[in-house]
């Protein structure tokens, strides 16, 4: 019998998790003072977005260092117009050692407006 390890080069403790639109709000709503990331383009953020939201587009060359001014120890929720966008994002932000990153998946800036997320 032969076994393959597999190594994960990121921090073990971080991770990202992908759920769906009522899990993403349920999650928001249960963390104070959640960390929200638009992750959309400065336009698509200027035509609507949440309010306690902080753009951080994932387009931008300097998204990173952007995102360096979150707390890597408290739960980030991230999310873009669809999901594609906040799973890159996402996966960015876990790799820079962001120990909960929450990515929002089937939907996005619409979805979390029509739950009434302010």
């Amino acid at each position: 019998m032969i076994g393959f390890g597999f190594l994960n080069c990121s921090d073990a403790n971080s991770q990202v998790n992908t759920i769906n639109l009522d899990g993403f709000v349920s999650k928001i709503k249960a963390t104070p003072n959640a960390q929200l990331i638009d992750v959309r383009t400065p336009g698509e953020w200027a035509e609507g977005k949440i309010g306690s939201s902080k753009l951080i587009s994932v387009a931008d060359p300097k998204f990173l260092e952007q995102a360096s001014k979150l707390d890597k120890n408290k739960p980030v929720f991230v999310y873009c117009a669809v999901g594609g966008r906040s799973s890159k994002a996402s996966t960015l932000l876990q790799q820079a050692g962001f120990k909960q990153v929450y990515n929002l998946s089937g939907a996005g800036y619409s979805g979390l407006a029509a739950k009434g997320i302010k």
